[in-house]
């Protein structure tokens, strides 16, 4: 399967068990408490609070069915706030700014166990991933943390893992309110979680998989995670029992994709997984290449230092591809890189991304060029981006261009600072001025020339000569005995006295100007009338 395929058989799927399909909602939110639309349950948070009796199957642009199920496909962005992801894209192969969440929901309708065995039967049955490779995580909280153990999720866990011959003891994973009660922020809907935790170790041993569960380990990752929503998170701390109990599932697209890709279907799994290798991002690589000249060849650094050169460009082209596909369609939802706010993310973003191009030796102007292949691959999913790609790359290329001047004058700024800084390290001689001279672009290329006899090389070490030392000012060569008057610089003259002191800047026509400034207080102090008023 394509990962266009894998998308749509995940919503045919739900479709066929009554779930209105709705489009994705904008990536600007509409709670204040968040920067970017983060999960696929934001839209529907009015109807899980109860201010809002569910209606999905009238909502515009729906595949309608019932009212109490839906699912979609949803762009979601997490660079910022509870959930960053940022730093760690690039690094790894599983972490993205800009990703789809794959979800499904019930509002009040079915709970864990239609949602449980569903998945259970997508996973297994209809993609055809090996049972024993799969492990769930149930809710077991610490004292003080809010609700109780999930007694209920481990009971049908233990179910569908006795039906497949595998041991339940060993499959499933208690997990801590970290990991398994989620929070869309500090406030709002909440609940006990379960996950599904997919092994991806070349041996299918199940207690060496069990090992990788919640480790951070690219060789065990969670793809699905079905979210029990019972509470509401008060601004208090405290945790109030909703109405109505409701289903929130989000699976990884760019993952579940990825690993298909890398195991040729679920069946060979001796390549080291990664997102990357599916075809969402093979026609932006194709681009970067060629924009580059480079390769991009799958490696992945264990640290974040002293990197091989062939990493830091896989670090660069996978940073790349995602900074491309998140701006591209932050932009086309209205959010414009800016100074403040989630404005000030998306702006941050794209700098990162120019960084990394440079890298590459791309230069400024480069981005603009990603994002054809963004809309190629995402248009019809999302078609704003289609609709919309004029503004993308219009408001693309102004940014760039301001930040290649920016980076212009700082990388100037830098290079005098630090030649100030060497010049005001070495003491005052004739021997250290001599130095300095013959330090110069202009000494370098002359010797050279010297050698080669060449007419043009000397020209240029003249002028490269006369540009480095522009704004350099050397510091003169003072008599011991005579006192020194520098240049004077516009109407102002620095003076030094006989005894070496510096004066304070003295201007030429002070006395005039003082006259005149003085006449006028006093026109303004005499009568109407008075002979200077006639003068």
């Amino acid at each position: 399967m394509t990962s266009a395929q894998i998308r749509q058989s995940f919503l045919d799927f739900f479709a066929s068990q009554g779930h209105t399909i709705v489009p994705s909602s904008s990536l600007l939110p509409d709670s204040p408490g968040l920067l970017f639309t983060n999960a696929g349950m934001n839209q529907f948070v009015p109807i899980f609070l109860g201010d809002r009796a569910p209606d999905v199957s009238k909502w515009a642009g729906v595949r309608p069915s019932k009212d109490t199920r839906a699912a979609d496909t949803q762009k979601c962005i997490r660079a910022g706030g509870k959930h960053n992801d940022l730093e760690d894209v690039g690094f790894d192969t599983y972490h993205h700014t800009m990703f789809e969440m794959l979800g499904n929901w019930s509002f009040g309708d079915y709970f864990k166990k239609e949602s449980l065995s569903w998945g259970w039967e997508l996973l297994t049955k209809v993609w055809g991933i090996p049972a024993k490779r799969l492990f769930a995580t149930v809710y077991a909280p610490k004292p003080g943390d809010p609700s109780e153990f999930d007694h209920e999720a481990a009971a049908i866990w233990t179910e569908l893992f006795k039906k497949e011959g595998l041991d339940p003891a060993i499959h499933i994973v208690h997990g801590n309110r970290k990991d398994n009660f989620w929070q869309m922020g500090d406030t709002g809907p909440c609940g006990p979680c379960s996950e599904i935790h997919f092994n991806l170790l070349p041996s299918d041993d199940e207690a060496e998989g069990r090992k990788g569960v919640n480790s951070s380990s690219s060789r065990c990752i969670e793809i699905w995670n079905h979210v029990f929503i019972q509470f509401n998170a008060n601004a208090d701390g405290t945790f109030s029992p909703l109405a109505a109990k409701h289903v929130d599932t989000g699976m990884g697209f760019e993952r579940v994709a990825g690993i298909y890709a890398t195991t040729k279907g679920f069946t060979d799994f001796s390549p080291e997984p990664s997102n990357y290798n599916s075809d969402v991002f093979t026609a932006l690589f194709d681009v970067i290449a060629q924009l580059s000249g480079k390769t991009y060849t799958r490696t992945v650094p264990t640290k974040r230092e002293g990197l091989t050169e062939q990493e830091n460009i896989d670090i660069a082209f996978r940073v790349l591809a995602d900074h491309a596909r998140c701006v591209s369609c932050a932009i086309a939802d209205g959010i414009l890189p800016g100074n403040d706010g989630r404005n000030y993310v998306i702006r941050r973003i794209l700098r990162r991304g120019i960084l990394y191009g440079k890298k590459l030796g791309l230069p400024i102007g480069f981005f603009e060029q990603l994002v054809a292949p963004v809309v190629a691959s995402l248009g019809q999913v999302f078609p704003e981006l289609v609709e919309r790609r004029d503004i993308v790359q219009r408001v693309i290329r102004s940014e760039e261009e301001s930040f290649g001047r920016t980076l212009d004058r700082g990388i100037a700024r830098f290079e005098q600072s630090v030649e100030l800084a060497a010049l005001a390290t070495e003491p005052n001689t004739f021997a250290s001025r001599q130095r300095r001279v013959d330090e110069t672009p202009y000494s370098r290329i002359e010797t050279r020339t010297r050698s080669d006899g060449s007419l043009e090389k000397l020209l240029s070490g003249i002028v490269a000569r006369s540009n480095s030392l522009r704004h350099l000012r050397l510091p003169p060569r003072h008599d011991a005995t005579a006192r020194h008057r520098a240049r004077p610089y516009g109407r102002y003259r620095r003076v030094r006295a006989p005894d070496g002191r510096a004066a304070q800047p003295r201007s030429r026509r002070p006395e005039k100007r003082n006259r005149r400034r003085r006449h006028r207080r006093l026109r303004s102090r005499r009568p109407k009338g008075h002979r200077l008023h006639r003068l």
